[in-house]
């Protein structure tokens, strides 16, 4: 027993002995740790009951665990609010165990204590931060909906702008040049001389040119077909119209609903055009491939296209285009970037181009499909 008190009164571990065999379990023992902990000596505490720690906070949880595991004689482990001599509340862990005779019997329990008072303040600050965090999280996330709905927006006032030229330059000018062309051939009566001919038929080639252009120029502004028709076929309609005359073509699509959302549809559609005027303008190509499927998680769409043309150095391929004037490159990035979206420019001298989208995918609300 005499090293057993030595022991403990040498820890570090506030300690206290209760005799289990008076009422009330009055406090037999503490050490000199129990001392500094709860600012109460020895004489203070001397046969009284471990529960005036609490004061007068007796609302806790733990205590009813605490009376019923006495009352069996059985060990136990809880937290309690106990409150030192100055009043500063403690949390205090408390793990009980009782003390038997030779017989069997409980006659004594020994409590260790540890201050986790410390614990519970960063516990406290952890979770405080946790709560920040999502805060942080939320906002961001609530402004980012709101930016996406802005690009949207944006994209959508774009191409409601090329909409209203493309239908200004198919009824408009489109109109006063058919009719235009109607006036030239009523007038080919009156060119009787070969000389007067030939000019009316010079005339009437530039004319059907300019004819062809506007038209051109407005389906390139908004192509109708993607309004009645869907993503898929217009996509369709471009390639065959552009690659009319070379260079040899493939187009896969695959993955995707009927429909999508609209900013997503003319996105796509765009990024295709785009990479179809450089193919034709830039890459000396022989064979273009063109994909558009559901990307690898189902979530989003990812648009490929590449070609096996002269390609270019695409290191710094947005250097490159703003040094060389041409901005389609940046165009399309920055179009990506509005729908939240990446761009990917793999290309190298010699060994072709390929460019990859990748969008998140949203499809059409019922109402908006009807």
């Amino acid at each position: 027993m005499e090293y057993l008190f030595a022991f403990l009164e040498s820890s570090n571990a506030p300690v206290v002995i209760t005799d289990a065999l008076q009422p009330g379990y009055p406090i037999v023992f503490v050490n000199a740790a129990f001392e500094r902990i709860t600012g109460y000596g020895r004489a203070e505490v001397a046969g009284r009951n471990c529960r005036f720690l609490q004061g007068s906070d007796r609302d806790q949880s733990d205590r009813a665990h605490l009376a019923e595991a006495l009352a069996h004689g059985l060990a136990v482990e809880c937290t309690l609010r106990n409150y030192r001599k100055n009043g500063e509340m403690f949390w205090n862990k408390l793990y009980i165990f009782p003390m038997k005779d030779d017989d069997g019997k409980v006659t004594h329990f020994a409590g260790f204590q540890h201050d986790m008072t410390r614990e519970k303040q960063l516990v406290g600050e952890l979770e405080d931060a946790s709560m920040e965090r999502e805060r942080l999280i939320d906002r961001i996330s609530r402004k980012r909906a709101h930016t996406a709905r802005l690009s949207r927006d944006l994209i959508n006032a774009q191409e409601a702008e090329r909409k209203a030229l493309a239908r200004e330059l198919h009824d408009e000018l489109g109109q006063r040049l058919s009719a235009l062309n109607l006036l030239l051939h009523r007038a080919l009566p009156y060119f009787d001389d070969d000389g007067g001919k030939a000019i009316w038929g010079q005339a009437e080639r530039e004319l059907g040119s300019l004819v062809g252009l506007v038209r051109d120029m407005s389906v390139s502004l908004r192509p109708p077909g993607l309004d009645y028709f869907g993503l898929e076929p217009t996509i369709g309609h471009l390639l065959s119209r552009q690659f009319e005359g070379g260079p040899s073509y493939v187009f896969e699509y695959a993955g995707l609903p009927p429909r999508l959302d609209a900013a997503i549809e003319i996105g796509v559609f765009r990024l295709v055009q785009e990479s179809v005027t450089n193919i034709l303008r830039y890459a000396k190509a022989r064979h273009v491939v063109v994909e558009v499927n559901g990307g690898a998680k189902g979530d989003e769409i990812e648009v490929i296209v590449r070609d096996d043309g002269v390609g270019f150095d695409a290191t710094h391929w947005r250097e490159h285009g703003a040094r060389s004037g041409r901005s389609g490159l940046a165009g399309m990035s920055e179009r990506v970037q509005l729908l939240g979206g990446s761009l990917r420019v793999d290309s190298a001298v010699g060994q072709g181009t390929r460019i990859t989208a990748t969008l998140p995918l949203l499809s059409l609300a019922p109402a908006e499909q009807k």
